[in-house]
């Protein structure tokens, strides 16, 4: 039994897209666990240094800028996007 080739082209994006997939959380998730151990870290390496515990924790507050600032420029093309999308479908 012979399979149509549209078929076997589904099938071979379907299974090509969550490969992909899977190797980006895979990523993410590393990524994600070595941030945390730098953070544990430098956490461990300053305990009893208070001046050394204010300089972690002025960097985390800016680090928490730095990432509310990413957020609000994806939020911005994410909607640009969905306007875009929406002008296309009129």
């Amino acid at each position: 039994m012979t399979m149509h080739p549209n078929a076997f082209a589904g099938m071979l994006a379907y299974g090509m897209t969550n490969m992909l997939m899977s190797a980006g959380r895979a990523v993410t998730e590393a990524r994600q666990a070595r941030i945390q151990d730098a953070w544990s870290t430098a956490l461990a390496s300053a305990r009893g240094d208070a001046h050394q515990m204010s300089q972690i924790a002025v960097a985390a507050i800016d680090r928490v800028g730095e990432l509310e600032e990413e957020v609000a420029r994806l939020r911005r093309a994410l909607r640009q996007r969905t306007d875009a999308l929406k002008a296309i479908a009129r």
